[in-house]
């Protein structure tokens, strides 16, 4: 390999966690998940899905059976569900703040792949306080056409 095609293990990574969370959430939806609901799923083509799902096979992440589907392996599913709990407590983090959901959820879809276990632990702290102090969140969300006094940040002023 040139140093040009060398694979860069974080994107690896994230790819593997996007794909076992999509297979994941096909067969909690639809009971299976096949390449075409995969690639559908994540807005790629049938052969990527075909050459990933090797991939994960390889790995033991998933069981794969030609023409007939795939399952997680434990060790596959309990990934799947560690990244889909990080992307559904990003989200709500993210929500907490007043983000609109959409963008809530686009946002976390790419935190999720580089955020610190130590991090998550805090956001869910921080979750917890803001839902068993109300008032102290309502201080908060008066702020919220008040300009705001950080520099450097992108669109603020």
């Amino acid at each position: 390999m040139t140093q040009g095609t060398m694979a860069n293990p974080l994107c690896d990574l994230t790819r593997v966690e996007d794909y076992l969370e999509a297979i994941y959430d096909l067969i909690q939806t639809k009971g299976y998940a096949r390449s075409v609901d995969i690639a559908e799923h994540l807005g790629v083509k049938t052969p990527s899905v075909t050459n990933m799902i090797q991939k994960l096979d390889g790995m033991g992440l998933v069981a794969y059976e030609r023409y007939r589907g795939l399952t997680l392996t434990e060790t596959g599913e309990r990934m799947a569900r560690f990244s889909r709990q990080k992307h559904e407590l990003i989200t709500k983090f993210l929500m907490t703040l007043g983000i609109e959901e959409r963008i809530a959820k686009a946002d976390a879809e790419g935190i999720e792949h580089h955020v610190h276990k130590e991090t998550l632990n805090q956001i869910a702290r921080f979750i917890d306080y803001v839902s068993d102090h109300p008032s102290w969140f309502k201080a908060f969300e008066s702020l919220k056409d008040k300009p705001s006094s950080s520099r450097g940040v992108i669109g603020m002023r």
